[in-house]
C-alpha cells in the first residue's frame, strides 16, 4: 500500500513538473527563435557587403556565425529537453510501478537528471532530477543520449560549419555571394589581416 501511494505522489510529481517544463520552453522557443532570425538577418545583411576590402567586417561576420550556431545548438537542446520529458510523460505509469527505469526511458531519464544544471531557465529540471536520481540513483549515466551531451558541452564550431551556415544563409536571402573567394581569405589571409576562426 505505501509503495502504491509513494508510487502515485511520483507520478503527479513528474506530470506536474513536465507540464510546466514544457510550457517554459515553448515561450522559451519563441524567444530563442526571434533571436535566431534576427542573427540570420545580421549576417545577411553583413554579406551583402563588400567583404573582400574590408577584414573587420570579414571577422565580424564569422564571430556572427559562430554565435548562431551556438544558439542554434543551444535552442535544439531544448528540442530534446522536450523530447525526453514526452518520453517521460508516456511511460509514467510504467515508471510509477517498477524500481527499474523502464528500457524506454532509459535515455531520458539521465540526459535529463544531466540537463538539470545546465539549464537554468528551466528550474523544475532540478526538482524532476532530485525525483529521478531518488528513485532511479546516477546508475543510468552511461545510458544519456550522446548527441545531447555532445551539444550542451559547447565546444566552439568548426570552420566548415561556419563556412556551410553562411552558405546556407546566402541562399536563403538570395545574396550573391562568392562563398569560395570567402573561403580562400579565411584559409589564407593576408598578413595584414589575419582572420582567426
Amino acid at each position: 500500500m505505501l509503495d502504491g501511494l509513494l508510487g502515485r505522489r511520483f507520478s503527479s510529481k513528474c506530470k506536474s513538473l513536465i507540464k510546466i517544463t514544457k510550457t517554459r520552453i515553448d515561450a522559451i522557443r519563441r524567444k530563442r527563435n526571434a533571436m535566431q532570425k534576427f542573427l540570420k538577418k545580421d549576417i545577411a545583411d553583413l554579406l551583402a557587403n563588400d567583404l573582400d576590402t574590408n577584414a573587420v567586417l570579414l571577422c565580424l561576420v564569422v564571430q556572427q556565425a559562430q554565435g548562431l550556431i551556438i544558439e542554434l545548438n543551444h535552442s535544439s537542446c531544448y528540442d530534446f529537453v522536450e523530447q525526453f520529458c514526452g518520453c517521460i510523460s508516456k511511460h509514467l505509469s510504467i515508471m510509477q510501478k517498477q524500481r527499474e527505469c523502464p528500457e524506454e526511458c532509459r535515455e531520458a531519464v539521465p540526459s535529463l537528471i544531466s540537463a538539470a544544471a545546465r539549464f537554468a531557465d528551466l528550474p523544475e529540471l532540478r526538482d524532476l532530477r532530485h525525483i529521478l536520481t531518488e528513485k532511479y540513483g546516477n546508475s543510468l549515466e552511461s545510458f544519456a543520449n550522446q548527441e545531447f551531451v555532445e551539444k550542451l558541452a559547447s565546444k566552439p564550431p568548426t570552420t566548415d560549419k561556419k563556412l556551410q551556415l553562411l552558405r546556407n544563409i546566402a541562399q536563403e536571402f538570395s545574396i550573391k555571394w562568392d562563398s569560395k573567394a570567402f573561403e580562400q581569405k579565411i584559409y589564407n589571409p593576408p598578413a595584414s589581416a589575419h582572420v582567426s576562426l
